[in-house]
């Protein structure tokens, strides 16, 4: 994985309050892989509030690659529609997430 691309500004001066609600952001080390895993899947989670707006935030700081990592990796990413977002933003496949429901449109119509 690349480094990180920007890691001068403190975390909670790019990202809103209500992404962290639960915890100290500035605390959270960019050189720590797991803190890096934790901020990257926080962001993804709590996208679809704002999406293109906390993405792009995320672009700032961290790689596509790392960001398609960490996504493909995520138990807290759920939701057809962001999945669905986050699939055509990095050409990722939805099958690819495990709460991704590919027969959600047909089972609510049977």
């Amino acid at each position: 994985m690349k480094a990180v691309k920007n890691s001068n500004k403190p975390l909670s001066s790019i990202f809103p309050k209500y992404v962290f609600w639960d915890c100290d952001v500035d605390k959270l080390s960019l050189k720590n892989w797991q803190d890096r895993s934790f901020i990257i899947q926080r962001v993804l989670k709590m996208a679809d509030v704002d999406f293109k707006v906390l993405v792009n935030k995320l672009e700032l700081i961290f790689s596509i690659e790392e960001i398609k990592y960490y996504a493909n990796e995520s138990m807290e990413i759920i939701g057809n529609e962001l999945i669905e977002k986050l699939c055509n933003r990095y050409k990722m496949k939805p099958s690819q997430f495990p709460y991704y429901k590919s027969n959600l449109k047909q089972s609510m119509y049977a």
